[in-house]
């Protein structure tokens, strides 16, 4: 093996060690950013003292909770990790991450939930199905820059891997270009400057292909992007 051939080898296997940790950072990030917003919504607005108090401190202990539920996950074993893995009703996560963003984020951006009734269950780890959720909605949400519409639409269907509900997290933003939508599954590419910028969206296909599912991207730039889960159905 030559000296840049080693080198390269030695860059994917680093690369592979970290992708774990950043995204162990990156997913915390996003649940401390929701508990913090909580606490100053208190801070600021004296009226939600006695009116709303219960709702904002219910919803900043939960996202507290989950980032602790999300450490003790990493570093569990594989089959801690594997045994975490069931099935899972969809409907209860989609209200609990509504009500997260509905604390986290301002009025600038408003987010349309509709669910099929009586779903099925789908098969995969509910801790990691919340935070693809909130990485798709993060991600959404730093497209619209100026504010718009996010919509979260799961169904039900028949396809070639079998049935799934197919769940799609939609925004009105910027959008990507074709170059942009083939690269946005590598870990730590990002077009965003500063932060831990592209990790979020690799973590999600890993617990898409964790689940067995698959995940798309439909995007043009200006038109806004459409991430679809495909997540099988237990």
């Amino acid at each position: 093996m030559s000296q840049t051939q080693a080198d390269i080898a030695s860059a994917g296997f680093l690369a592979a060690r970290a992708e774990p940790i950043a995204g162990l950072v990156h997913d915390l990030g996003n649940l401390i950013q929701i508990a913090s917003a909580a606490v100053s919504i208190v801070a600021r607005d004296p009226t939600i003292r006695t009116a709303g108090l219960d709702s904002v401190l219910a919803g900043a202990t939960t996202s507290l909770e989950r980032a602790g539920a999300l450490v003790r996950r990493t570093i569990g074993t594989a089959s801690e990790r594997a045994a975490a893995v069931r099935a899972v009703t969809l409907a209860p996560y989609l209200d609990e991450v509504e009500r997260f963003i509905g604390l986290a984020w301002d009025r600038t951006i408003a987010l349309d939930v509709q669910v099929s009734p009586d779903l099925p269950a789908v098969i995969c780890d509910p801790l990691a199905l919340q935070n693809a959720l909130l990485n798709l909605l993060f991600n959404a949400r730093d497209a619209m820059p100026g504010g718009g519409m996010i919509s979260i639409r799961a169904e039900a269907a028949a396809l070639d891997i079998g049935q799934v509900i197919e769940l799609r997290v939609a925004d009105t933003g910027i959008g990507m270009t074709p170059e942009t939508v083939a690269r946005a599954f590598d870990p730590f590419f990002t077009t965003k400057s500063g932060g831990l910028g592209g990790v979020g969206l690799s973590m999600v296909a890993r617990f898409v292909q964790d689940a067995g599912g698959r995940i798309i991207i439909e995007s043009k730039h200006g038109f806004g992007t459409t991430v679809i889960l495909q997540l099988l159905v237990a």
